[in-house]
């Protein structure tokens, strides 16, 4: 019986041109898709932004209506202090009239501020500060009027009673400590005001600095240099400036360069809030 003849069976895979297909497919899926994540994730960080920048306002607002008034000096005092935007820069505060604030370094790039304007140092801050009031706030400091009040356990928290009385005893050290260094750095900054400053501005700045791992804000602001202002350059806003460098992490006073157009701002004293290039 003759043997049966079989033939070869042809190794089973992709021709060229089948790879070439699907090579042009998944870029021409990639060219449709990524330019829309890209704008759906700028989209997102925009409102998320915009949403902060209300939050703040509003805790800035109420603030002010606490204190007759008065602005706060800094973010901090309103529980934002270093708070960072999302592109990771942080968020820019201008109080008009104390010539103080946040996340102005975009005005010393290009000599509006100088860099001795701030103060704080330490964790994520810049710069340093020298303790400058000797004897604290008690009595009238650099226009300060009264004290700054009682150290209070609303600083940083107190331990618990039931923990080892060694231990208690090294963290009211350690408490003792913060809010005196806060005092220091305190009359600092309420130093370089030229107005009688209310004794619950000068208690929230003090605690707001001893609960601040890394405390730092400006003080010395030309105001009227920096602050903010539309294309036809009239200020956005006649009381603060709050706003996001945006997603280029730059700006510039006149919303008219380029450079500030894709900032999130507040604007129309807290009317409108959003891109500046919408405004």
């Amino acid at each position: 019986m003759a043997a049966r003849r079989t033939e070869p069976v042809a190794a089973a895979g992709f021709t060229l041109l089948e790879l070439m297909i699907v090579v042009s497919i998944l870029a021409i899926l990639a060219g449709i898709g990524v330019p829309q994540y890209v704008s759906a994730l700028r989209t997102a960080r925009i409102g998320k932004a915009r949403h902060e920048l209300v939050t703040m306002s509003h805790a800035i607002d109420a603030y002010a209506a606490s204190n007759a008034g008065r602005w706060p000096l800094t973010l901090h005092q309103v529980g934002f202090g270093g708070r960072r935007d999302p592109w990771g820069v942080p968020y820019c505060y201008l109080n008009y009239a104390d010539g103080t604030g946040d996340g102005l370094h975009w005005a010393i790039e290009v000599g509006l501020v100088d860099p001795s304007a701030i103060v704080g140092g330490g964790g994520g801050g810049s710069g340093t500060v020298s303790g400058g009031a000797a004897g604290g706030l008690g009595g009238e400091t650099g226009g300060a009027s009264g004290s700054l009040g009682p150290r209070r356990a609303g600083f940083v928290p107190w331990p618990r009673p039931r923990r080892p009385r060694a231990i208690v005893q090294d963290e009211v050290q350690l408490l003792s400590g913060r809010v005196g260094a806060a005092r220091d750095t305190a009359a600092t900054v309420l130093g370089k005001l030229d107005r009688e400053v209310l004794s619950t501005e000068a208690d929230s700045l003090v605690t707001s600095i001893a609960a601040s791992t890394g405390f730092s804000m400006f003080t010395d602001v030309p105001t009227e240099a920096t602050r903010r202002r539309d294309r036809y350059m009239f200020p956005l806003n006649t009381d603060y400036d709050l706003f996001s460098l945006g997603p280029n992490g730059r700006t510039s006073v006149s919303l008219g360069e380029i450079m500030g157009q894709d900032d999130v701002i507040r604007a129309n004293n807290g009317g409108f809030f959003g891109l500046a290039s919408d405004y």
